[in-house]
């Protein structure tokens, strides 16, 4: 009985899956989410601390970023970032970038929210409880919940680094 080449028959699980989800048209799913994987390394760290791919439609990448100085400086050479993606990425998949302001949020959360219960005291959690206690819309009320822990441990972390400087 001889032995069959079974190096021969595997397929990686990313050939079966991609026609399969390109016949449901979910495909641009995939290309989308590749994109955003290698935006850091194809823009570098500077550039990808201040930006952030957020769709991907018709060839178009749409990009967030921290301020208008950030587009502008971008637009200028929007044409080599363009070149880099599609290299990272293999094919000319982007034939446009568009630069818009917004958020930009972090994947690892800062580690200064790790201390953000240490400087909040329970009277504090009390006086947050009973300011936002009347507000009828509660997600009103937890946006202010958050805002006002915020700065209770942004004053916190001040007022503890001015007593170490001292």
């Amino acid at each position: 009985m001889r032995k069959k080449n079974i190096k021969n028959n595997l397929y990686s699980l990313g050939d079966i899956l991609f026609p399969l989800l390109k016949r449901r048209g979910l495909s641009y799913k995939i290309e989308e989410n590749k994109l955003f994987k290698l935006w850091p390394d194809a823009v570098g760290e500077k550039i990808a601390q201040q930006t952030k791919p957020e769709a991907f439609k018709n060839s178009t990448l749409f990009v967030k970023t921290t301020s208008p100085i950030w587009i502008q400086q971008l637009h200028f050479i929007k044409d080599e970032i363009i070149l880099r993606v599609n290299a990272n990425y293999g094919k000319n998949i982007v034939k446009e970038i568009r630069f818009s302001i917004g958020h930009i949020s972090e994947n690892n959360p800062p580690a200064a929210t790790n201390d953000n219960q240490f400087y909040l005291h329970d009277r504090d959690k009390k006086m947050i409880a009973a300011c936002t206690s009347s507000l009828s819309d509660p997600e009103l009320a937890s946006i202010f919940r958050r805002v006002m822990r915020g700065e209770i441990n942004r004053r916190r972390r001040l007022e503890a680094r001015q007593a170490r400087e001292k």
